[in-house]
């Protein structure tokens, strides 16, 4: 079961990592996050684990 605690919508990622929430989404979508790492939650909207956000906290420092 997971804890709720650990999966995050689309705005707090990007408020996390200090990004725009399109921004997050493509990058996402680039270095091909998992199912598990990531799910459609609706209308451009996401739901991301703590293993997605250190992924993309990694990518965005390599840009």
């Amino acid at each position: 079961m997971s804890d709720v605690r650990e999966v995050f919508i689309t705005k707090e990622v990007a408020e996390k990592l200090n990004l725009n929430p399109s921004y997050i989404i493509r990058l996402a979508k680039k270095i091909n996050l998992t199912a598990s790492e990531m799910r459609e939650a609706g209308t451009r909207n996401y739901l991301f684990s703590e293993t997605a956000i250190e992924k993309l906290r990694k990518a965005k420092t390599q840009k």
